[in-house]
Parts: C-alpha cells; sequence; structure tokens
C-alpha cells in the first residue's frame, strides 16, 4: 500500500518584513561605521603617542617637590627629533626591551642643561624602565658635584640654577657608582652623545651617580607639564601662554557651544528626496523648535512651530529608534494620504512649499 504523504504543517513560514531587514542593514551599517571609528582613533591615537605627545605616570618622588608620585605629565616626543617606531619597545611582564637603532628618523635640537626630560633606563633589570630626570650635563662637559656645598660644577664653574626653577642642593652619595663625583675623566667627562641626568630630590634619587651617562637615543622627549591632579596643574613651557593655545581652545568652545545649543551636523547615510540629498552629504541642522538639555531629550523653550515643507531631523521610535530626515507633509489635526502621486490633505491636493516642491 503507498505510503500516506507526510500532512503540511499549518503554519506558514513567515517571510521577514521590510522594516525587519531595513533595521538588520541598519544595525550592520551602524557596526561597519562604529568598527571604522575605533579603528581610526586607535591608529591617530598610535599616531600621536609616538611622534608627538605621550602621558606618562611619575612612579616615585625622585623629582620632589617639581613632581610628587601619582603626578600625571605630558611629553612632547618631537622636541628633539623624531624616533623610530618601538625604538626600546619593552616586552610586556618581562624586563627585556628591544633596540634596533642608535640613531633617529629626523635628528632636532639636542636637550639643554635643566630640561626635564623622560627616558629609557640604561640599567637592563630596572624596576621601573621609563625615567624621568632633569639635564644637567651636556656632552663634551666635565661635572662635579660638590657634596659639602650642595653645589654642581661644569667646567669647573659653578651652574646657576634657573629662577623659575626651586634650589637644588646635590649630594655626595659614596654608595653610587661615583659618576659626577670624582675627578677622573672616566666619571667626569660626558661622553659625545650622551647626558648626565640628576633627580631633584638628590638625597632620595637613583640618577646617573649609579647608572652614568644616559645615550641620546634613550631620551623620549621633553616634559612640557603636570596635566594631573588639577590642582597641580602646570605648564614648563609657556606655550598655554601662545595665541595658538588660546585660539585653539577657543575655537573648541564655540565649536563646542555650536553643537550642544545652535545645531548639528548630519551625516546622509541613503540618497532622500528625489535626489536632492545624495549618500555622505552633510548636512547642518539647527536647533528652531527650542534649544535641547544636553545629554537628555529635552528642551528649553517650544522654538517656532513646525510648517508644511521644513525639512527636519527625527527619530522613528521604532526598534533601534533611528534618526531619520525628512520633510514635514502634514500637520497635527490633518488627514494626510497620496493619491495619484500627490499629497492630499483633508481630501484636498496639496503641494509641499519650498525647493522640494512637486517631490510630494
Amino acid at each position: 500500500m503507498p505510503k500516506d504523504k507526510p500532512k503540511k504543517s499549518g503554519v506558514a513560514k513567515q517571510e521577514p518584513s521590510s522594516t525587519d531587514r531595513r533595521r538588520k542593514v541598519s544595525a550592520l551599517e551602524i557596526a561597519s561605521e562604529w568598527g571604522r571609528s575605533i579603528a581610526i582613533a586607535v591608529a591617530l591615537a598610535m599616531l600621536i603617542r609616538w611622534p608627538v605627545a605621550e602621558p606618562f605616570k611619575i612612579p616615585s618622588g625622585s623629582m620632589e617637590p617639581t613632581f610628587y608620585s601619582g603626578d600625571r605629565i605630558f611629553v612632547n616626543k618631537h622636541a628633539y627629533g623624531i624616533r623610530y617606531p618601538f625604538n626600546g619597545f619593552r616586552i610586556p611582564f618581562t624586563r627585556t626591551t628591544i633596540w634596533y637603532s642608535e640613531s633617529q628618523l629626523w635628528n632636532g635640537s639636542g636637550p639643554e642643561r635643566w630640561d626635564i626630560v623622560v627616558f629609557k633606563s640604561v640599567e637592563s633589570n630596572a624596576e621601573h624602565d621609563t625615567l624621568v630626570k632633569r639635564v644637567v650635563g651636556l656632552p663634551g662637559e666635565h661635572v662635579h658635584i660638590d657634596g659639602a656645598e650642595g653645589k654642581l660644577y661644569i667646567d669647573g664653574v659653578a651652574a646657576e640654577i634657573p629662577p623659575d626653577m626651586t634650589p637644588v642642593k646635590y649630594t655626595f652619595e659614596p654608595m653610587s657608582k661615583g659618576y659626577g663625583l670624582g675627578t677622573d675623566d672616566e666619571f667626569a667627562l660626558v661622553p659625545e652623545g650622551h647626558y648626565f641626568l640628576l633627580g631633584d630630590n638628590s638625597a632620595h634619587s637613583r640618577d646617573a651617580r649609579w647608572f652614568g651617562w644616559v645615550p641620546g637615543h634613550h631620551i623620549l622627549g621633553r616634559v612640557t607639564s603636570i596635566w594631573w591632579p588639577v590642582g597641580r596643574w602646570r605648564d614648563f613651557t609657556g606655550f598655554t601662554g601662545s595665541w595658538w593655545w588660546i585660539g585653539a581652545w577657543s575655537l573648541t568652545g564655540v565649536l563646542t557651544f555650536v553643537r550642544l545649543f545652535v545645531g548639528r551636523s548630519c551625516h546622509v547615510r541613503e540618497e532622500l528626496l528625489g535626489g536632492e540629498i545624495r549618500r555622505n552629504d552633510r548636512l547642518f541642522v539647527r536647533f528652531s523648535l527650542g534649544v535641547p538639555v544636553p545629554f537628555t531629550r529635552r528642551r528649553v523653550g517650544m522654538g517656532r512651530a513646525v510648517a508644511r515643507g521644513d525639512m527636519v531631523l527625527y527619530r522613528t521610535g521604532e526598534g533601534n529608534d533611528e534618526i531619520r530626515l525628512g520633510v514635514v507633509a502634514g500637520l497635527p489635526g490633518e488627514r494626510v494620504f497620496l493619491a495619484d502621486g500627490k499629497l492630499r490633505i483633508d481630501d484636498k491636493p496639496v503641494e509641499v512649499p519650498g525647493p522640494l516642491s512637486g517631490l510630494a
């Protein structure tokens, strides 16, 4: 006997609606855009940290009272030239540092006496591989610390501490290796291409007296400022008094005010309104319906009333609550529908006023 054919289920397979497809495409576009944004942000951060500027945290009190442990500083990475990328890179979770060049991509002016610099330690087993000290001896100079006087002598002449620098009493450390303490060239003459670096807290600083001369290619850059904590903010360069700094922050303030209280830029992801607006166009949307309260959906004041023909940015209120662009066709209380390609309001044909008339 023939086998009975299996009965078909009475439940029909539901096809995804156009709304679901739009949401899926929109979610993919959003994910793609976020991915690109994150990749660009990471690339920019790396490009800035390598040749421009980088933040560091002070690890100890060896530079007190100039820096205290925990202070956050910014370092100008191109003050003395541009280094090869990853030269002096320390392998994570190890004390191994990779050096592959003693030169630079571009050589700038060398460090000057009393500059505060961040550099890679010359000690292979140093607990902190990146240190901050002050340049006191330059290539070719004879340096000597007179512990009794607490003074630093350069080529036999007492070095004058700048007026904006806290006075330092340099100490003689018999437990050190003697660099800067002896008078023979091995411990007193700074070799070419090297520098003599000391901490401002001389009695509690492990510095060049222990580890000796620091090669120029170990120096990462010059300290420009303390940026945290706020109460200890300090600019070591005077740049914050320049018109570049004041102009940049003034422009940032104006742009922030415009974005929060005046209007916003809108990126168009698809062609709209019959091609009048194309994909990737950027529009400026003015907050004419009331000033939005930042980071909320509240408004201060109602602004002017919406009029037919206004091009507006709006939220769909469905699914992922997308932001869309459209033209106001109907107003509250009106009966709106399309017939024969024409907009009809309360059974009367109406054209949307403005440059988009005829597109309704």
